[in-house]
Parts: structure tokens; sequence; C-alpha cells
């Protein structure tokens, strides 16, 4: 039954896809939707696409055992992350955003921008493996199949709506997705509301472990920050005010959804921990109708953070990497880039089977190459291409190795957040040294 309704949900997806395949006529269609979105797609899109396996599957996984102190593991990071974005939206917008190497190649230089696009777009796969991670996790309980099966099951759906209809499809499919996660949480608050009695004070202390939470937080907060999936959002939205509103309303829903969250898998105590205890629960402790509704809802807030991965790798490729100037073909570059992206993170994926790691090591190439000289050009003006150019070197450099040692090479480095400080400082010092080269190089001019 579980998997003629995902046949069922993927025939949805992909007459979404094929519907509005017709709409993509140029690049600024096919990735940005024409820049016409009104607050509630900005909404239903960032929501979606950032609610996805780890917020909840990872999340109920870790607050089965500590509480609300899993609070720590996406939520504040995500809030942080989107109110930060709600202050900086109209810098955002000032600068008509294309690409985030295009932004910094206007600052650095060509050679910035080449060390940016093969990052971003490294960030991406990395970004959408951790979301076939969860859905393999997930999905293979509900349709008895073995992991990699699944996952390569999960990835054809997302890359062939994706494929078909671009970013158009992948907002719009969002607010699908979201109403469906919406109504699966409220299902499971509703059916397991007699278990509220297993929270305890010990529940409460969302300060354990400060160290790591914080150094976790930190690193996804920093990535997200300079990620291009909100910064296109933003660029997408038809005015200013709908895109703050957007995100405003996007934070009212995240602070309730995490709670929820948290509260579900406190109430799932009832149940033995045991692997995939959340799809096993599901399965076979629910009727057979709200187990189904769970299922979908469950892997649909996957399937949107996946799609918003592939399809940002899917530009970077034909923007940054390959720089494609034909209007002609842009269309059919942009589809096979599509593909390209969603083949790359199921290698990554089938390689990979811990939600949080493959996220955290994803969201540690971001903050430590691009988030320093990122934020500089956002906010100033003077050309600092040296700065950029080591700080990328050093801090992204760093990130790699780090991925690499999780891989099994075994570096005597530390692993994903400790890493952390590591890279940043890497990068920061990078930064300085090379604004000192700059500045005295101009000055010798």
């Amino acid at each position: 039954m579980y998997l003629i309704t995902l046949i069922i949900y993927f025939i949805i997806l992909s007459f979404f896809g094929l519907a509005l395949s017709k709409k993509n006529i140029d690049f600024d269609s096919y990735f940005f939707g024409k820049r016409k979105l009104g607050v509630f797609l900005i909404f239903f899109t960032v929501t979606a696409s950032w609610f996805g396996g780890a917020s909840t599957i990872a999340t109920i996984d870790d607050a089965y055992k500590k509480g609300f102190e899993s609070i720590w593991l996406i939520g504040i990071p995500t809030i942080l992350t989107i109110f930060i974005f709600v202050l900086i939206s109209k810098k955002i917008r000032e600068i008509h955003f294309v690409s985030l190497p295009i932004f910094l190649n206007k600052y650095y230089g060509k050679l910035v921008s080449s060390f940016a696009s093969f990052l971003i777009f490294f960030y991406m796969i990395v970004l959408a493996a951790s979301q076939f991670v969860a859905w393999g996790k997930f999905v293979s309980i509900f349709i008895e199949e073995n992991y990699e099966v699944t996952v390569i099951t999960g990835a054809i759906i997302v890359i062939l709506y994706s494929y078909l209809g671009g970013y158009i499809s992948v907002v719009l499919t969002d607010g699908l997705q979201f109403f469906l996660l919406t109504l699966s949480i409220i299902y499971l608050i509703l059916s397991l509301k007699n278990n509220i009695h297993y929270i305890q004070p010990s529940d409460l202390n969302i300060f354990s472990n400060i160290q790591y939470n914080m150094l976790m937080a930190i690193s996804f907060t920093l990535a997200w920050l300079i990620s291009p999936i909100i910064w296109q959002r933003i660029s997408s939205a038809n005015t200013k005010k709908s895109s703050k509103r957007g995100l405003i309303i996007s934070i009212i829903a995240f602070s309730i959804l995490y709670i929820l969250i948290i509260v579900i898998a406190i109430c799932l105590r009832k149940f033995p921990a045991n692997s995939n205890f959340f799809s096993n629960i599901i399965k076979n402790s629910l009727p057979l109708s709200g187990s189904i509704l769970v299922f979908i809802g469950i892997g649909a807030a996957i399937m949107s953070t996946a799609d918003s991965a592939i399809n940002i790798g899917a530009l970077t490729l034909v923007k940054d990497v390959f720089n494609l100037k034909d209007k002609k073909n842009i269309i059919l570059f942009s589809k096979i880039s599509t593909l390209i992206s969603g083949t790359f993170a199921v290698l990554i994926a089938l390689e990979f089977n811990s939600i949080i790691k493959t996220l955290g090591l994803a969201s540690e190439i971001m903050a430590e190459g691009l988030f320093i000289p990122g934020m500089y050009a956002l906010f100033f003006k003077k050309r600092k291409p040296f700065a950029a150019l080591l700080s990328i070197i050093l801090g992204g450099g760093f990130s790699i190795i780090v991925f690499i040692n999780a891989y099994g090479l075994k570096l005597p480095i530390p692993e994903w957040p400790y890493s952390l400080p590591y890279g940043l400082s890497l990068s920061l010092i990078g930064f300085l040294i090379g604004y000192f080269i700059d500045k005295k190089t101009k000055n010798n001019l």
C-alpha cells in the first residue's frame, strides 16, 4: 500500500513538472520563476525547503533521548538564520541576485568566483545527499527495500519533477509538501496526546552539552546565511515587502513546528527505541490511513529540501561553472545540470548513512569557505580580491580536508563540529593577511 501511495504521489509531482515546463522559456523563469512570487509562495517555499530530513527524522531521533535540548540541532540555527535574513533581505534584493559567484566576481574577480562556484556546487550536492540519506532511512521500512534501492528511488522522483518544471515546480510542490507535512504533524500530536506525561523536568534543560550544541548551531547558521537557497527565494519575490513578510511568517511557522516535533519525539517514548524506530512506530502502531498520511508528510518534507538543493546545484553549474550563454539551449543545459547535480548527490548518499553528519559536513564547506568573503562583499564596497582568495583557499580547503577525512582518511584533525573554530580561524586569518596585502598593493600603485 505504501509503494502504491508513493507511486501516486510521484505521478502528482511529475504532473506539476510537466504542467509547468511550458512556462520555462529562459534562465530567469527556470531558476527564479520570473521573480514574481508573492508573500505566501515565499513563505511556503522557504519553510518547506528548510524543514527537511534533519528537521524531522534527525530531530525526532535526538529529542527522543534529549528532550528540548534538541532545539539546538536544527531549530535554533534555522530561526536565527531566517531572522537575520529578514534584516538583510533589502541588501540582497538591491544586488539583483543571480548567483553567489557572479556577485563575488564583481568584488573579487574571476579566480575567487571560480573557487566559490566549486564550493557552492559541492555544498549543494552534499546538502541534497543528506536528504537522500534521510529518505533512505525513513522510507526503506515502509516499502521494504534496502537503503540503496530506496535512496535511488527517492532521487529519481525528486530529480524528475525538478528536471521538468525548474524553480517554479519546486516552489509549487513545496506548497503541497508543506501542507502534507503540517497535516501529518497535527495528526501525530492528536494521536500521541495521551503520552504527554513522558515529558520530564530534565527534558527542559536546553543548556546541556552546550559546547557541542553551540558549535553545531554556529556552523549551520553561518553556512545557511551564505547559502544561495534563501538568497534565491528573496530575489524571486515580486517586491521587497513580499520577501520580508514571507520570511517573518516562516519564523513563526518554524517556531511552532520545531516545538511540536520535539513534543512528538518525547511522546514516542512509550515505544522502545531501536533502529529506524520512528518509521517502525508509524508503520506498525498507527491506523493505516494515519500511517500513510505521516509517511507521505515526512517524505514530502525530505523531498522539498532535496529539490531546492538540486535546483541551486544546477544553477551553479549553468551560470558559474560552465558559464553557459547560449540562450537558445539554456533550458536544455539547465535540465542536464539538474540531472548531474542529482546524480552526484545520490553517489554521496550511498556512502554516508548519517543525516546530521552529512548535513554538518555540507555546512562546514560554506561556513569556512565563503561566509567571511561573502558577508564582506555584501556590506562593504572596497575590492579585496587577494583577501577573499586566501580566505576561500584556507577556510574552504580545510573544510574539504575535513570532508575527505570523514571518508576514512584519518588525519589527526578534529571532526565536525569541533573542526569549525579551526576552519573559521584559517578563513579569517587568510582574509586579514590578504586584506593588508591588497591595501599595500593599492598604495604602491
